[in-house]
């Protein structure tokens, strides 16, 4: 067994388990001699001989190993002209702050005349002092304190600092550090090698001792200390980036731009850049001093800092050098990273100075800023106003909870605050389907047009910054902060997704939430493979439909509804057009009305006072109180479970029919163009087979006939002269239809499992009040995850039940899941082991889910 391992650019031992016994400092020095670039040379005592150092002579050894580092460095160790010094790093496996590195072994009053003549008189003594200082407190556990008084009672003079080293040494015992430089080096490693090695680690964990030589950024006027990445760590490019001072002892903020080396030294730093990122498959951080126009690298890490843009860019760079394979880049990225590519973030300088408040649920990552507004009214005014007179249009809504009526507000906002709720409730779910930063903290206290926060007041009008990151808790920032705002085509995403897809296959794909033809182009973009759910009720919360959708819910009879429902068409046609068109030739699964009716009607005076104004000035009878009352009739107690879904079809079908009939015509006229299409309709909210059987075939009974899905298809398809395929299905949401899947597959060619409702009657829990109640449970350990972030077992259960019992009845039924969990990788696993052909999420969580399903995809596979 070797007592010492030497090490330099051109000698790197033999011992290929050496590493493991190195230490992480070790290691990386050791790295550095197998690629033959310039590390600065020494050698190492691994950890089996330090955990017996005390016992053993090895001062032959350790003469050798120092008569080499001389030969390569040019100074002599204890030589009294030109000595050479060299630093003690105790390196060890564990990331431990406890292991020190002692600086300047070899300076004694010996050697100090000669280190003058380099350093100059006061630097060596200086220099001596602290080596003295460092080995009392590291290695001899002098206080600090001790030292420090010591200090103060010295100039920083040559005679001060000799006078403040004999007291220093006096402090710590001649015989701790002696004169004789061997003798120094052989007493600090028998010392620290005693103190730090513990005898109930393990051995390869254990500390082992590395002896290296000293070299100096201020040894001459061309001399250079510096720092540098091997690429930029934010934007990833292909671009060294530090800073390096000359003529310094050590690198201070003011360095200068590393790019203005001088060429040939430039020029090695790149080229030591290009061999560290190729075998280290990353960005790396270098450390290195230019002694006299001598290149040394002192050491090379991982940056732990570097963005997901940037480590993307670096993985491609390689991918594209043949330096790596496409399943090992697919395989690096944790897909949740990816949100950081596809929204904003905070400049972390320019927020130094702002304070912010930590906490909160995460509705919607990413960042915004704009002046906070309290209502969708106020914000409009203010958007209007803003575009009129040129100012900044950048806003924020901040409310209790949202409804339908704000949803035009987040659309027009950069983001939005609420209070109540959860990460499945309203203002989450629609933020994500529009890419707009949303949190949810019960901690903000909003009254009189101003919010509360951690005792800061902020008024409407005033900035406010959302910060809300993948990995951490948001956090919200009162004042204006910056931005770095996403470019997919530049910041590696597109050329990512492309290498992704290559893993992405029919067999389990990946679709979006999307409900508007831009929507719908998004989620294209960014590689969905069809929608797996398109929210019908979503496109009439627009200005211009909502008035007349109030009408229809509130018509007094069936002819004043079906004459709303006929001058909705033309729009909602134009809508599943655009769709359709846009995701040709992937599917489209339209769900029919879902939301409760009372979601669409005035909730307010003011809002029950714009609605009459509105009747009154189309020529419509406008009795405010009349209005007020059909409104209350119409509350519910509980409207989540009440009159929704295909429930509404069953008590007003004409709603449902014209739905049917707008979006069959829309895939008629394309399909009659050339565009393939592929409708696939969505009932909502069934609990058995005979809902679902009346809305697919209709229903016939005491003279009366309720036309279906397949006679309003007949009549369209007459109309336009052309089929089309479609399929019909349902959204499985309740325990009741998952119990009973064998029999809705009788009428359902798919399932599509709406799992924020299955997760709310399958616990009992509300996704918009239980995060009231959800920290506790997370403090007493009472749910492991978030059951509306992660799939529950007793949710995964029905699923699993509702796919096989389905499958019996119909073994080719299509089996996805469209609800917010679509995106997160440990559902997408059970997904694909439960049989289901896609999952469903919004437009920008689909590269997230797209990685997920690729790195399954590879696991499976090989």
């Amino acid at each position: 067994m070797s007592q010492i391992y030497e090490f330099s650019q051109n000698t790197m031992p033999m011992d290929d388990t050496l590493p493991s016994r190195a230490g992480k400092r070790g290691s990386r020095a050791l790295e550095l001699a197998e690629l033959k670039l310039p590390v600065v040379p020494g050698f190492i005592v691994d950890a089996r001989v330090t955990a017996k150092l005390a016992k053993l002579n090895i001062q032959r050894s350790v003469s050798k190993g120092l008569e080499n580092i001389s030969a390569l460095v040019g100074r002599n160790f204890g030589d009294t002209e030109h000595p050479l010094l060299v630093k003690m790093v105790c390196s060890s496996n564990l990331s431990l702050p406890i292991y020190p590195t002692v600086f300047n072994i070899g300076l004694s009053p010996r050697t100090i005349p000669g280190f003058s003549g380099l350093m100059g008189e006061q630097a060596a003594w200086f220099e001596y002092c602290y080596l003295l200082r460092t080995a009392g407190i590291k290695l001899y556990d002098i206080p600090a304190s001790q030292f420090d008084e010591i200090e103060a009672r010295y100039e920083r003079s040559a005679e001060g600092m000799q006078a403040c080293a004999t007291e220093m040494k006096a402090l710590v015992g001649p015989d701790n550090i002696p004169d004789e430089p061997l003798d120094q080096l052989l007493k600090l490693m028998t010392v620290a090698a005693s103190k730090y090695n513990d005898p109930d680690l393990d051995e390869d964990d254990n500390v082992s001792l590395m002896i290296q030589a000293m070299v100096f950024g201020n040894l001459t006027a061309d001399s250079v200390v510096g720092m540098y990445h091997t690429r930029d760590i934010i934007t990833g490019e292909n671009r060294l980036a530090g800073k390096f001072l000359k003529n310094a002892y050590t690198l201070q903020d003011n360095g200068e731009d590393i790019n203005n080396l001088e060429g040939q030294q430039l020029q090695e730093l790149q080229a030591i850049g290009t061999t560290l990122e190729k075998r280290f498959r990353e960005i790396r951080e270098v450390k290195f001093i230019i002694e006299d126009n001598r290149l040394w690298l002192i050491n090379q890490t991982a940056e732990d800092n570097k963005s997901t843009q940037a480590h993307i860019r670096t993985l491609l760079d390689l991918l594209q050098a043949g330096e790596l394979e496409d399943a090992w880049v697919v395989a690096q990225i944790p897909p949740g990273q990816l949100a950081s590519l596809l929204h904003p973030v905070v400049d972390p300088e320019s927020v130094q100075t702002i304070q912010s408040v930590s906490g909160g649920l995460a509705g919607s990552p990413g960042a915004a800023v704009g002046r906070v507004y309290f209502s969708a009214d106020s914000l409009m005014e203010a958007h209007r106003e803003a575009l009129q007179k040129n100012e900044d249009t950048r806003l924020i809504l901040c409310v209790e909870s949202s409804f339908a009526e704000d949803v035009k507000a987040i659309e027009v906002g950069q983001g939005v605050i609420s209070v109540e709720g959860g990460y499945s409730s309203h203002a989450p779910v629609v933020a994500r389907s529009m890419g707009k930063v949303s949190v949810v903290n019960q901690a903000i206290k909003i009254h009189d047009r101003q919010l509360e926060l951690d005792g800061v007041i902020i008024k409407e009008g005033e900035y406010i910054t959302i910060d809300v990151p993948v990995y951490k808790d948001p956090v919200i920032y009162l004042g204006k902060a910056d931005l770095i705002n996403p470019d997919i085509t530049r910041n590696g995403l597109t050329d990512f997704l492309e290498i992704i897809n290559r893993f992405v296959t029919s067999e389990f794909s990946v679709r979006a939430n999307a409900d508007l033809g831009r929507d719908a182009r998004v989620a294209r973009q960014m590689g969905a493979r069809g929608i797996g759910l398109c929210r019908t009720e979503h496109m009439f919360f627009a200005e211009d439909r909502i008035m007349r959708f109030r009408e229809m819910i509130l018509a007094s009879d069936t002819k004043e509804r079906q004459t709303a429902l006929d001058d909705l068409l033309p729009t909602q046609k134009q809508d599943f057009y655009d769709l359709f068109a846009v995701m040709s030739p992937n599917p489209v699964t339209i769900r029919l009305l879902d939301a409760p009716l009372h979601e669409f009607l005035p909730r307010t005076p003011e809002m029950l006072a714009d609605y009459t104004n509105y009747l009154s000035k189309t020529g419509k009878a406008a009795d405010q109180r009349e209005i007020a009352e059909r409104i209350e009739r119409l509350h519910e107690f509980n409207p989540m479970l009440g009159h929704r879904g295909c429930r509404v079809a069953i008590t007003y079908p004409e709603i449902y029919a014209m739905q049917v009939r707008a979006l069959l015509s829309a895939a008629c006229e394309l399909q009659k163009s050339g565009t393939e299409v592929f409708p696939e309709i969505m009932i909502p909210l069934v609990m058995n087979a005979s809902e679902l059987s009346m809305i697919r075939n209709g229903k016939r009974i005491e003279g009366k006939q309720i036309p279906g899905i397949m006679d309003i298809a007949e009549e369209v398809f007459a109309e336009q002269g052309v089929r089309v395929q479609f399929k019909i299905g349902t959204m499985v949401e309740l325990p009741a239809a998952a119990l009973l899947s064998d029999q809705l597959a009788r009428h359902a060619q798919f399932f599509s499992y709406g799992t924020n409702d299955l997760t709310q009657t399958t616990n009992g829990l509300s996704r918009d009040d239980s995060n009231s109640f959800f920290p506790e449970y997370t403090e007493y350990d009472l749910l492991a995850n978030n059951p509306f972030q992660v799939l529950g077992e007793p949710v995964k259960e029905l699923i699993a039940i509702s796919a096989a019992r389905g499958k019996l009845t119909r073994p080719n039924i299509k089996l996805g899941l469209c609800g917010e969990h679509g995106a997160d990788p440990e559902n997408i696993e059970f997904c694909y082991d439960a049989g289901l052909q896609y999952v469903s999420c919004s437009p920008y969580s689909v590269p997230i889910a797209l990685l997920a399903v690729a790195q399954l995809m590879i696991r499976t596979k090989t």
